[in-house]
């Protein structure tokens, strides 16, 4: 009857330690917004695959030194744009702006590059300062010199990206933009994907309650306490995970390397000013933050995070484990048993997220073992007194 009594006082106190342990790790994590678990844990993130089909065209170091620093002349960025157009692309993203008239007779140059695009041509926008945009000035909209040309599309850069409570962003916003006059625009990478998919983006698709989708892609979604819907961003690397071609070598490129890629010219310098912090480094580029959208969106490696619910189940019985692994071990090998399932759950948390987009809070293991933990010695240390 004692024995009974005695498994039946353990099964209990496994019980309460576990689940206290589980709402403990959760609280916490949910209480210090400087541990960030998504943000570190996507430090080293692997190379994903068909990264052939996104092309970078970087003003890089090398740029700078030959043309100064931005801004350059918009029969510039024609001539670049001219030589892609050749090699007939399925998209061309600019995360460049254009924002007001500076030269009227070198900026046609570029407007009338623009007209001779099939309409798969994105250009970056500020949408609260659409008014200011080249395209918009009432010289360059009239008819004389833009022609109304309206497959010329505007892909929003600002707002866009949501940061994690580290700082890094590991968001992309999906919810429409509106500029002052009503009208909605989407992300750059978005619309981009549109022209190179030759599909319409279906933010609230009716029967995809937690996706959005595009091109027959369907792209998991969440929503926040604004109720705007987002995707994570699955990094597969930095600028050398991309075909990355030098802006000032593009005119003298054979135009063929452009054909049926979607193209993304941007920033990729040292000394620039769109460098970003993002889980694979502190610096960077707007650009390769757009091709990682892309590619994730392309090769559907999307990252779905745990229902909380099952995230809380699978640290409880975790720590079912923890705490029996605890009773039964000796002092000597309190630490190392920690740390062994530690990282046994980390390896099989990074398994399930490089092999099946699924990601599992990691920080919630740490405190809910620190607490089974020492329940488990108080205990064992108890009945052997």
């Amino acid at each position: 009857m004692d024995t009974i009594i005695k498994y039946l006082r353990l099964l209990l106190l496994i019980t309460l330690s576990a689940y206290t342990g589980a709402d403990i790790g959760f609280f916490a994590a949910h209480k210090l917004p400087v541990v960030d678990d998504f943000f570190y844990s996507r430090q080293f993130p692997i190379r994903g695959s068909n990264v052939d089909n996104i092309i970078i065209v970087g003003i890089d170091n090398n740029t700078m030194e030959r043309f100064g620093i931005l801004r350059y002349k918009r029969s510039v960025y024609a001539e670049v744009l001219a030589k892609i157009l050749e090699g007939g692309p399925k998209a061309i993203a600019v995360d460049i702006f254009f924002d007001g008239v500076r030269d009227i007779k070198d900026d046609l140059r570029l407007i009338k590059t623009l007209n001779s695009a099939n309409g798969n041509i994105v250009l970056a926008i500020y949408v609260n300062e659409a008014e200011k945009f080249l395209l918009n000035h009432d010289n360059i909209t009239s008819k004389e010199y833009f022609n109304g040309n309206e497959l010329i599309s505007l892909g929003s850069v600002y707002g866009v990206v949501k940061k994690s409570s580290y700082g890094g962003i590991t968001k992309l916003l999906l919810t429409p933009q509106f500029d002052k006059e009503g009208r909605e625009y989407y992300p750059l990478p978005i619309v981009a994907l549109t022209k190179y998919l030759n599909a319409d983006f279906d933010a609230y698709p009716y029967g995809y309650e937690d996706n959005a989708t595009i091109g027959g892609i369907s792209i998991p979604t969440f929503t926040d306490k604004y109720l705007d819907r987002y995707m994570y961003i699955n990094y597969t690397g930095g600028p050398e995970a991309f075909n990355l071609v030098a802006f000032e070598k593009v005119p003298q490129m054979n135009p063929e390397v452009f054909k049926d890629k979607i193209v993304l010219i941007g920033t990729v310098g040292d000394s620039m000013s769109d460098n970003h912090q993002t889980p694979i480094s502190k610096t960077t580029p707007g650009i390769v933050i757009h091709a990682n959208i892309i590619h994730t969106i392309i090769n559907k490696r999307f990252i779905s995070p745990m229902g909380r619910d099952y995230q809380w189940l699978f640290v409880f019985i975790v720590m079912i484990a923890a705490f029996i692994l605890f009773y039964y071990a000796k002092n000597k090998i309190s630490i190392p048993t920690a740390l062994v399932i530690l990282v046994i759950v980390k390896l099989t948390i990074d398994l399930m997220f490089t092999h099946y987009g699924i990601y599992v809070q990691f920080f919630p293991f740490i405190v809910s073992t620190w607490f089974v933990s020492t329940c488990a010695i108080i205990f064992r240390k108890s009945n052997n007194c």
